[in-house]
């Protein structure tokens, strides 16, 4: 399903003027033109070859490639257009870089225990197995939605852009070793690591949970956009501390709904 490699139905418009096609063997080297090329005007031979500004382009295939602790994402893209192949490109290149792109889904597999990847967990109990669909994040990070959230989340990123409201995420489902690291970092006082929940014991195990950038919180257009609207798509607000976490839980959102509001304890 398209919900689960969305990228096969978007377009893209390239807005770095500098966006240089690189090599189908090794990513990381650009390609330049030879002798032999159709030169556009204005470059000569050992120039780099660029996809021209303002150039709306379809997506072929996508490489998830590890960069130091960061991924990186390149895209094989072809002018959407006319067609014209071009190659593959840093996906940076594109107005708004590639944010919300689902990039397949994952698959509990066959006697997956209670440490998998697609494991969940509960109240410090592990309580199962969910099928997991990979997003990437505000930060050109990879996350995961579960199956069951990333619908309604969509429907919820779609009805925001139709008010020029941009929703993405920063963080979804984590798996427990993610939720130990988080925790066990957040005790030893590491810097950049913020108050975490024990492994097994956060919402953001058991596939309702994801963190929402909202700016600040009440005031700001994306808070004040998700106070009106998240509850018609099953999000409610369920950490009074947290602005900016958010949990698929349609119950208790329409419960919130009927109270005029967007929180558990409003």
């Amino acid at each position: 399903m398209a919900i689960y490699d969305n990228y096969r139905e978007k377009t893209f418009l390239v807005s770095d003027p500098d966006a240089r096609v690189r090599s189908t063997g090794d990513i990381w080297a650009f390609l330049t033109y030879a002798a032999t090329d159709d030169i556009p005007a204005g470059s000569v031979v050992g120039d780099y070859i660029l996809i021209p500004k303002e150039t709306t382009v379809s997506v072929r295939d996508v490489r998830i490639v590890p960069a130091g602790k960061r991924n990186r994402f390149f895209a094989d893209v072809e002018d959407a257009v006319s067609g014209r192949h071009f190659g593959w490109t840093a996906t940076t290149n594109f107005q708004g870089a590639f944010r919300n792109v689902t990039l397949g889904k994952i698959d509990p597999e066959s006697g997956a225990g209670r440490y998998a990847e697609t494991a969940a967990w509960s109240r410090g109990d592990y309580v199962g197995q969910v099928a997991l669909v990979k997003i990437v994040d505000a930060g050109l990070e990879l996350e995961n939605l579960t199956q069951d959230t990333i619908e309604p989340y969509f429907a919820m990123v779609q009805a925001a852009a139709a008010d020029s409201i941009v929703i993405v995420i920063n963080s979804g489902f984590r798996t427990y070793a993610a939720q130990k690291y988080l925790y066990d970092n957040w005790k030893k006082g590491v810097t950049g690591f913020n108050l975490a929940a024990k492994p097994g014991h956060s919402n953001h195990q058991n596939g309702t949970a994801l963190d929402i950038p909202v700016s600040g919180g009440p005031g700001l257009p994306v808070y004040d956009w998700l106070a009106v609207h998240a509850t018609s798509f099953g999000f409610v607000r369920t950490v009074k501390s947290e602005y900016w976490h958010w949990e698929y839980r349609p119950s208790d959102a329409a419960e919130a709904k009927t109270r005029n509001a967007h929180t558990l304890w409003d």
